[in-house]
């Protein structure tokens, strides 16, 4: 798996009690849609919505095969 040595992820305010749990969460699901061919820098913004702490973890993961085309 990708070791991620830096990465901001700015939550929704109504998360804030749960950051670093949600956080962590979103960052094992980027690493795991990047692979061994990671780009060096990566940036992905997704809309929160109301979505929960899973919904967002899955759509930063979806954004991050997009953008790396699939090669994750």
């Amino acid at each position: 798996m990708t070791r991620i040595r830096r990465m901001t992820v700015t939550l929704p305010p109504r998360l804030r009690h749960l950051a670093e749990h949600e956080a962590r969460r979103i960052a094992h699901e980027a690493a795991a849609r990047l692979g061994d061919d990671a780009p060096c820098r990566l940036s992905v913004t997704v809309e929160g919505r109301g979505t929960s702490g899973y919904g967002l973890a899955a759509a930063v993961g979806r954004s991050v095969a997009t953008s790396t085309k699939g090669r994750g």
